[in-house]
């Protein structure tokens, strides 16, 4: 009766403007009734307490995803800080398994993890694979959300940051320091972004816009290259009319005419959207295989000091999720460096050492 009755007519008699800006509950339909998806706001649980793919938020779109989440480790520096003396980093130390308060927490974590990585058994490397882990479910959910606009216009991921340094679905730990996830969230809620749709074996693109000023003729720039750096094919595609102002929709094109079956797990697209001045908007990878299907090579990285606190960092081949490790904030982390590329890197305190790796160290 209060949330349904008091308050609303509280707010109706002494709102001043809009008097039905009342809304009693969050989620207003509870998640797995088909209306959630359709009206209101909606918690989907899909993923995580229903043990669904990640893949099911490509189908699983309303109209406000008010919260939906996955768990991953905290940073190393904040894993270590669970102990009071010397660290056991162990998958079976019982202060670390104590970290995490859901009952199935590490085996719901390590399903999903079989699904779509090679599960490491080196604690170093399973820690960052939960993290990569966790950052690619958001990314898949938050990617069909803002493709969906103007459908859906709003998404909240559960959660930002956390009371105790834990195993959860936060993206910033309890240190403050960003895991794989906030890194990823930055890249996947930049104002304007190219994001790829795949179903039936055929790709379509969207270009979004979230800035004030508006798209001017642009087009998408589609290189498949393989892990080498060998560009294979190169495509222009275009605009095939306007669903909005803020999201552009492209030719789409069957994967068959980009890449053959028997080389998915060796390529990548590269997408660069561009306006017709040849100016660079955004830029993003799309890669057709599960992490742990991918045929990587071993990467020759190389870590260059630029200053106290700056470095950069390059490769010979591709370089996938490349993880940079040490007790400061890297201006970026956990990010693909393509091959015979470079990255400059800041960092927020200087370090006499940083260590690296890549999801290829991880594979074997």
């Amino acid at each position: 009766k209060i949330f349904h009755e008091v308050i609303p007519d509280a707010v109706k008699k002494y709102a001043t403007s809009d008097k039905q800006i009342y809304w009693e509950s969050s989620p207003s339909i509870g998640w797995g009734h088909q209306e959630s998806l359709t009206e209101g706001d909606s918690h989907y649980w899909g993923v995580w307490w229903g043990e669904q793919p990640f893949e099911i938020y490509n189908e699983k779109v309303p109209r406000f995803a008010s919260e939906y989440g996955f768990q991953g480790m905290p940073t190393l520096e904040t894993t270590k800080s669970m102990f009071s003396g010397n660290p056991d980093l162990s998958l079976q130390n019982a202060t670390i398994k104590a970290h995490e308060k859901h009952s199935r927490g590490w085996e719901i974590i390590e399903n999903y993890m079989k699904r779509d990585y090679k599960v490491p058994t080196d604690f170093v490397k399973y820690n960052y694979v939960s993290q990569l882990l966790q950052a690619r479910g958001m990314q898949i959910a938050i990617e069909a959300h803002r493709r969906a606009k103007p459908y859906n216009m709003g998404t909240l991921y559960w959660q930002l940051n956390d009371c105790w340094p834990v195993v959860s679905w936060s993206s910033i730990d309890y240190s403050g320091n960003w895991k794989a996830l906030h890194y990823q969230v930055k890249r996947s809620f930049e104002n304007q972004v190219i994001l790829v749709e795949e179903k039936d074996e055929i790709l379509t693109f969207y270009a979004i816009n979230d800035q004030a000023q508006k798209f001017d003729d642009v087009f998408v720039e589609i290189e498949v290259i393989n892990f080498q750096g060998k560009v294979l094919d190169e495509i222009t595609t275009v605009p095939n009319g306007k669903i909005l102002e803020e999201i552009v929709q492209f030719d789409p094109i069957e994967i068959q005419n980009l890449v053959p079956n028997s080389n998915k797990n060796e390529v990548f697209l590269k997408l660069t959207l561009k306006d017709t001045n040849g100016k660079i908007i955004a830029e993003s990878n799309y890669f057709f295989a599960k992490p742990k299907d991918l045929k990587l090579t071993k990467s020759n990285l190389k870590i260059r000091k630029i200053s106290a606190t700056e470095i950069e960092i390059s490769t010979d081949v591709l370089a996938k999720d490349v993880y940079l490790i040490g007790d400061t904030h890297f201006s970026d982390n956990f990010f693909d460096l393509l091959p015979k590329t470079s990255k400059r890197i800041t960092l927020s305190k200087q370090l006499e050492k940083i260590e690296v790796m890549s999801l290829f160290d991880t594979m074997n």
